[in-house]
């Protein structure tokens, strides 16, 4: 953002949180210029940048942990029989599919995570995780601090790695998205 500022201090920015799914049409739209998604939208009239990979791990109760992790993290296998705390297949559809496709290959059972379009706070998953009856995922630094009742693990392996993209419309020949593309990449490495 400070490079943006400074490449084009006419630009005005308005941060939104939105869904991958949400962001996308408002994308296709033009009623967003530049988003941060979860998964990289098909098709030719939307372009996109990976700007950033993270290997999930996983948040348990702290006893839980204990029980399950090895020298290298928690085994995605060891997981089975606990419910895990997701999000809505209609906010990122294609990340949901992904998700869903390793748990169920690691004998995880789906079972339907959040109510509709409802998104998860952070307080309601870390609440649902500390009776250790559950999981969720989050990259390593997710939320801090952490209650002592939940601790963050890495999954073995590294079999989730959630992917990043900033997407705009094809078409667009603004300098100011431009600017902010490149400061994208250079502060990520993307």
């Amino acid at each position: 953002m400070a490079a943006l500022a400074d490449a084009c201090p006419e630009t005005r920015v308005e941060p939104r949180h939105m869904s991958t799914a949400d962001q996308t049409a408002a994308l296709r739209t033009g009623e967003l210029d530049i988003g941060l998604l979860r998964e990289r939208p098909p098709g030719g009239d939307l372009d996109a940048i990976r700007v950033m990979e993270e290997r999930l791990g996983v948040l348990l109760a702290a006893e839980r942990a204990a029980e399950l992790s090895g020298p290298e993290g928690v085994r995605l296998d060891s997981l089975a029989g606990l419910h895990w705390v997701g999000f809505p297949r209609s906010g990122s559809p294609a990340w949901y599919d992904e998700v869903t496709a390793v748990l169920r290959g690691h004998g995880i059972d789906i079972e339907a995570s959040a109510v509709g379009g409802q998104t998860l706070l952070a307080e309601v998953k870390l609440a649902a995780v500390s009776d250790g009856t559950a999981f969720a995922l989050a990259p390593p630094h997710w939320f801090h601090p952490l209650p002592e009742s939940v601790v963050w693990q890495p999954l073995a392996g590294s079999p989730l790695v959630r992917r990043t993209w900033a997407v705009w419309q094809a078409r667009s020949h603004r300098q100011d998205l431009g600017h902010f593309v490149v400061a994208l990449g250079n502060d990520t490495g993307g």
